[in-house]
């Protein structure tokens, strides 16, 4: 399957999600519905969707990142050096 990395909690609610749309698919949207609202049967599809999102948020990779200081541009690195046209009246 995929390795550790990819399991993160985007993809873990994903595959909950996209569980609760197939159910409520099979059951024939009687499981999935929106208490104190009218159900027209038809809620199992949000729950794919939202699954489907949420898989493709947890599978793209994460931008990098520099691991260490080296990485690190010199000019960061260096304090900030008092402005000289600032007077302290």
């Amino acid at each position: 399957m995929f390795s550790l990395r990819w399991w993160n909690s985007f993809t873990i609610l994903a595959a909950i999600l996209i569980a609760i749309g197939v159910i409520g698919a099979l059951s024939g949207g009687r499981m999935v519905f929106d208490p104190g609202r009218v159900s027209s049967g038809k809620e199992w599809i949000l729950y794919l969707l939202a699954g489907a999102l949420m898989l493709i948020n947890g599978l793209l990779p994460p931008a990098t990142t520099p691991r260490d200081e080296d990485a690190v541009p010199a000019a960061r690195a260096t304090p900030p050096q008092p402005n000289p046209d600032t007077s302290d009246v």
